[in-house]
């Protein structure tokens, strides 16, 4: 075999490694967007809901894993009430737990009949007093959602 058809088998062997190893690569790349879109798909879903009881009885709000509650047009949760401060109260996920926050509204946010003074958790059944709307959160059976 002659030198110059030598150093063409190898560039094609060459040619053939990096081509492998750029489909290795974006292989790779595919799978980890795959996971990363599964992940934030699931993320979206949301895991609760807040019913109103009263006022508009039956009205549903879905949860965002930090959903802010109050009258200013900019919150997760919009409550019509003059007696609800413009961002009133913060829900938030924290690993599998809900946490409920007053954000020193005027009026102030009850969880069960007590008035917040610290971010505490809230679980499913527990009802919020804001300004004149009450909220029962409500968890989601799986597979519902989004």
């Amino acid at each position: 075999m002659s030198l110059p058809v030598l150093l063409f088998i190898l560039r094609l062997v060459g040619a053939a490694i990096l081509l492998a190893f750029l489909a290795v690569i974006a292989w790779l790349i595919y799978q980890d967007l795959r996971l990363v879109a599964r992940a934030a798909a699931a993320q979206e879903k949301p895991h609760s809901i807040l019913r109103r009881l009263d006022g508009e009885a039956g009205a549903v709000f879905p949860l965002a894993p930090v959903t802010s509650i109050g009258r200013a047009p900019g919150n997760t949760i919009v409550l019509e009430d003059d007696y609800v401060s413009n961002e009133h109260a913060l829900l938030m996920l924290r690993g599998q737990q809900w946490w409920v926050e007053d954000l020193n509204s005027r009026n102030g946010t009850l969880l069960n009949g007590e008035r917040l003074h610290a971010p505490t958790i809230i679980s499913a059944g527990d009802v919020l007093t804001i300004g004149g709307s009450q909220l029962k959160l409500e968890a989601l059976p799986v597979g519902e959602g989004g």
